[in-house]
């Protein structure tokens, strides 16, 4: 099923996230082994207000994803070491949502499942209803 959060917090202590800062630009470096391109998508999704951000297949090492954060106004200045200290918080966060997500999904179809098990949509209500819109849910709407 992949990686365990304890198997992942293990991987993330011996790597990395590479960065390199290039005039106004960050390029990150990430091992698509660690993070998925759905992963790194719904963690940049929330920089998206105040950074341009591009996320391709890097060219530069085998099994990486590169991912370029640029600001939207340039004229502002940003603190790389805390932007990029905040992503890779935000990048553990997603991965473990995504390892829960993945984990739980059997359990929520259940939950689904059993919650829809009994319902019959040509039941009408067993109760009168009070509609102050004059809307008649015994009425059938589409024949008159």
């Amino acid at each position: 099923m992949g990686l365990s959060m304890l198997e992942l917090l293990q991987l993330l202590k011996r790597r990395k996230v590479n960065y390199k800062i290039v005039d106004s630009t960050i390029e990150l470096l990430v091992d698509e082994s660690i993070y998925s391109v759905d992963v790194l998508h719904k963690c940049f999704y929330w920089y998206s207000s105040g950074y341009d951000i591009t996320i391709l297949r890097s060219d530069i090492a085998d099994g990486c994803l590169q991912v370029q954060i640029s600001p939207k106004n340039k004229s502002n200045e940003f603190e790389a070491d805390c932007l990029i200290s905040r992503i890779k918080q935000d990048l553990i966060d997603y991965k473990l949502r995504d390892i829960v997500t993945k984990e739980t999904q059997s359990i929520r179809e259940l939950i689904i499942a059993k919650a829809f098990a009994y319902y019959n949509l040509d039941t009408n209500p067993a109760t009168d209803v009070s509609d102050p819109v004059g809307f008649n849910p015994n009425h059938d709407h589409v024949n008159g």
